[in-house]
């Protein structure tokens, strides 16, 4: 991978995780809404793992040599 697509990886990871915690407020909120069954936990999880991937492989992209 190169910096393009890491830094695409690392922007979605961040708009999902967010999406993922809104959600689950939302959820809170108003039980039964049609985005109350949808994975917000699912969807945070995946968020948050894109972003650690994303921010390793950065940490390898910049690390001196």
């Amino acid at each position: 991978m190169d910096q393009e697509t890491t830094f695409a990886l690392l922007a979605t990871g961040v708009a999902l995780a967010l999406a993922g915690a809104l959600g689950g407020v939302a959820r809170t909120r108003t039980p039964l809404a049609w985005h109350a069954h949808l994975p917000w936990n699912g969807i945070a999880f995946a968020g948050v793992a894109g972003v650690l991937f994303a921010a390793v492989h950065l940490f390898t992209l910049f690390r001196p040599a």
